[in-house]
């Protein structure tokens, strides 16, 4: 009885054994491939995830896989919710409840991954909260390259982060007759769609667009995720811009802006109610070749558009 029970711990030791040392290998190849244990690895076509900056926003994430909602504690103070949604699992249809759709996907690298020549379209959902104020509703889009190579997040220059990022064009119809953005042309990088309070919600679909189109035109660098498409809805009480505020400094609701902005923002009287603002984004990578996609429905819904045919 003793020679046995010897024998079946000789053997569970020689297995605790095995899987200690396939650990250990599989370990050392992964070191080994990435040069450090602290690099991440190589993800698609060479490029990696880089670090996360100071310029990646937070996001409001479906509950689903194990996310959390955030939210703002008072949402009666928000004049809408905004929500962006792509066809991130590249299925050809894109549905505004499924977390695969939105969320983490979006706002973790590689986000929506487009090839040259080719352009997916892009949902905004707009949410009117508020009818009772005084104003203006702004919803604002801009595009952006991001460094993920530092913390920072940002470039030196437009030059530099020319040569670092892919680019993208942002079209408002299929037929690209409506050019809204271009991340390579500093004069298109953003837009404003303004709507006076006696106008919305009413109004809606004729001055702000229900879709737009991403057209992939040169590939990303090194680094996965490195454009940015962002939109903001916030409340103005001009229907000019105020000095000095971005659509990015607004989305990071004056935590992360300069001072300046911040005052702006508090320039409007206090006896006025100012709404709090909603935003969402969407990470963007071009590649040189569209990525494979396994339609569900035949892309009816036109969600993707190969410009080379």
């Amino acid at each position: 009885m003793k020679t046995k029970i010897k024998t079946m711990n000789n053997k569970q030791i020689s297995l605790v054994q095995l899987i200690l040392v396939a650990a250990l290998t599989t370990t050392l190849t992964a070191t080994a491939q990435t040069g450090n244990d602290k690099t991440v690895a190589t993800d698609r076509g060479g490029r990696t995830r880089g670090i996360e900056t100071n310029n990646d926003l937070p996001g409001d994430f479906h509950p689903y896989y194990g996310q959390k909602l955030n939210r703002y504690r008072d949402l009666d103070r928000r004049i809408a919710k905004l929500d962006m949604d792509a066809d991130i699992n590249l299925d050809g249809v894109i549905r505004q409840n499924d977390p695969r759709d939105q969320g983490a996907f979006e706002q973790t690298p590689p986000g929506l991954i487009i090839g040259k020549q080719e352009m997916s379209k892009i949902f905004i959902d707009i949410m009117p909260y508020r009818v009772d104020f005084q104003g203006f509703a702004v919803v604002s889009l801009e595009v952006t390259g991001l460094n993920r190579g530092t913390q920072s997040g940002n470039f030196a220059s437009f030059e530099e982060e020319q040569a670092s990022v892919g680019r993208i064009k942002v079209w408002r119809d299929i037929d690209r007759k409506q050019l809204l953005l271009d991340s390579g042309d500093p004069s298109k990088r953003s837009v404003e769609f303004v709507v006076p309070a006696m106008r919305y919600p009413a109004n809606l679909p004729t001055i702000i667009p229900r879709t737009v189109y991403i057209e992939g035109v040169k590939s990303s660098g090194k680094y996965l995720g490195d454009l940015r498409l962002l939109a903001v809805v916030s409340h103005r009480y001009s229907e000019l811009p105020e000095p000095g505020v971005t659509a990015a400094a607004l989305a990071f609701d004056g935590k992360n802006a300069d001072k300046e902005v911040v005052a702006a923002q508090a320039a409007p009287s206090p006896i006025l109610k100012r709404f709090r603002t909603s935003f969402d984004h969407i990470l963007v990578t071009v590649e040189d070749e569209p990525s494979h996609k396994e339609f569900v429905n035949a892309n009816a819904e036109k969600v993707w558009v190969d410009l080379r045919k």
